[in-house]
Formats: structure tokens, sequence, C-alpha cells
């Protein structure tokens, strides 16, 4: 089909919920969302950079190397998806190996037979003759409008627990003052403003397993197995959830543990996505556990029906 002026596009559908994915570029997923909602991504318009050598962003669901680095992880993917077929239930989609990174980018994408779980397993193959130490990253440019949710650890009284409970990390340009953030008790926000074009970026080790996307409309929730080695497992000082934004876009980001890839070896990151119809919910600790939390416990349980997560 044609999406938005892409052509080639793959469209999978169990009636309810819909993903559509590019096989010009990429691997890219361009839309997320319930038959005739909204689009869980923001999409840019096609052309930008298709057969050029330059990195383009295009929107939607992405598939990156961590650590970051330039030009490993910017590493573009201007040129067609190598391989697209079904294998059982699963659209599986695979690029050429990277010239920059050596590595071969390779994703399996399920949607489960009835409502919106869906899972991204990403895999990164070394075609290098040698070790690499990497993180399989998966990034998701999220529709505008709303605010990445990340939830805090349960609070505990300093009489009670004196240890810490986990990283939160800051980039050189954070600016913890700027208006889009919210440091909640219970929740950090960082909402997407096209008016404020200085980016914005904080990480967490986040043992909840889940981050969300919230739009007037309907809630994304991004969802992962966490490691139970902990943060010293991990890319960027402990991180496995970050959000960036910068003007006209904003990232939800997973990332999986740092894993020193032999030759021919690979290794694996898995996100899980669910949607959520809603009316507006709020930018408050209040509201958000009131709406949002009672949405991330039946997402358990619909990952669990779908997959047996």
């Amino acid at each position: 089909m044609e999406f938005e002026g892409w052509k080639n596009s793959v469209r999978l559908s169990n009636g309810e919920t819909e993903l559509v994915v590019t096989t010009e570029v990429g691997p890219r997923i361009l839309r997320y969302g319930f038959v005739d909602g909204p689009n869980a991504f923001h999409v840019i318009e096609p052309g930008q950079g298709a057969g050029s050598d330059k990195f383009v962003p295009y929107g939607g669901h992405r598939f990156w190397i961590a650590p970051e680095a330039n030009p490993r992880s910017y590493d573009p993917d201007n040129v067609p998806v190598e391989t697209v077929e079904m294998r059982g239930d699963t659209l599986y989609l695979a690029n050429p190996v990277e010239k920059v990174s050596g590595f071969r980018k390779e994703i399996f994408v399920t949607l489960a037979g009835q409502g919106s779980a869906v899972k991204v397993a990403h895999r990164l193959t070394n075609h290098n003759v040698w070790p690499v130490t990497v993180s399989a990253w998966s990034l998701n440019i999220v529709a505008n409008g709303g605010y990445v949710v990340l939830p805090q650890e349960e609070f505990v009284s300093h009489d009670d627990y004196l240890l810490p409970a986990r990283p939160q990390v800051l980039w050189k340009f954070t600016d913890q003052a700027d208006p889009r953030w919210r440091w909640g008790k219970k929740y950090v926000t960082l909402a997407q403003s096209a008016a404020e074009d200085n980016p914005q970026k904080v990480g967490v080790y986040n043992t909840l397993g889940w981050s969300a996307h919230v739009t007037p409309e309907q809630v994304f929730i991004a969802s992962i197995d966490v490691d139970p080695r902990g943060p010293g497992a991990l890319p960027d000082w402990g991180c496995n959830y970050e959000t960036y934004t910068d003007g006209p876009f904003q990232e939800l980001e997973s990332l999986g543990p740092l894993t020193q890839v032999e030759p021919g070896e690979f290794v694996e990151h898995v996100e899980y996505w669910t949607l959520a119809k809603t009316a507006q919910i709020a930018n408050d600790d209040a509201s958000l556990d009131a709406h949002l939390a009672p949405i991330a416990a039946k997402t358990k349980q619909e990952l669990a029906a779908a997959f047996g997560r």
C-alpha cells in the first residue's frame, strides 16, 4: 500500500489495531494506532533522504545502536529494506549490513490477534571480524502535542530505606528549569512544544518496565523486560529508558543491556506496545495516578494474554 506518500508499505491489522511499515527505507514502522484512530507516531514527509548518505529522522519507530556515537549510530538507513516476509504471524524486516557499523539490523513485528498488543524484537548481528560491545536501542518518534511519562520508584521514607533507588541521568544540554519538564513525586514528565527548539533529554533505570506517551486522544505504552543485572549492565550510566525532545518532535526510547557481540553473533532487545483510548489526562501526579496507572496495570494483563509475558 501507499501511506502518506510512502510507497511499497506493508500494513498489518487485526481489525482493531493496525501498523504500517515502509520498505523504501529503514526498517521503519510509520504507523501504530487503532483502525481509523490517530497515529501514535509522528511521521516526517518522505523523500528527504532516500538514497542519500546522510541520516534522516523520517519519524515513526526506528532501530539504533547504543552508546550513541557519530558516525556509528547515525549510519543512514536510506536504502530499501533488503528482506520483507511474513513468518507465521510475524512480519520480518532486515536491512543490508551497514557500511559504517558493520552490523545488520533485523526487526520482528508481531501484532496480537485482538486488542492493541504488539511485540517488536530488534536484533543486531555483528558482521565485523572483531567483537564489538553494543546495546540495541529502540526509538519511537511519538505524536506531537503530548508528553512522555517516566514512572518514579515507589516512595519510601528515609527512616525505612537508606540506599539509592535508581540512577537518573542528565546530559550536558539538559536544563531542569525548562518549562517542558515536570519533576513530580511519582512521575517525571517531559512535554513536546514546537515553540521550544532547545533539546532536552533524561535517562533512567526504570525497574517498573514501562513508560508512556500521553496525548489528548490516547495513551501509548512501551514496556520492556527489565534486565535483572541492574544499571551496571546498561549503557548511558545505567539507563534502560530515555526521552528526548527538540522542537517539532519527541522520542520515547528503551535500551537493552551492553553486550560484547562476537563476529557472526547477535544481541536482541524486545519492546512491547499497547494503546488505550482516553480523554485528556492532566499532566499532574493525581491525574496520572487516577487515569494512567490503571492503564499501565491493564497493559500487563493484555501482554500476558497475547505473548505470555
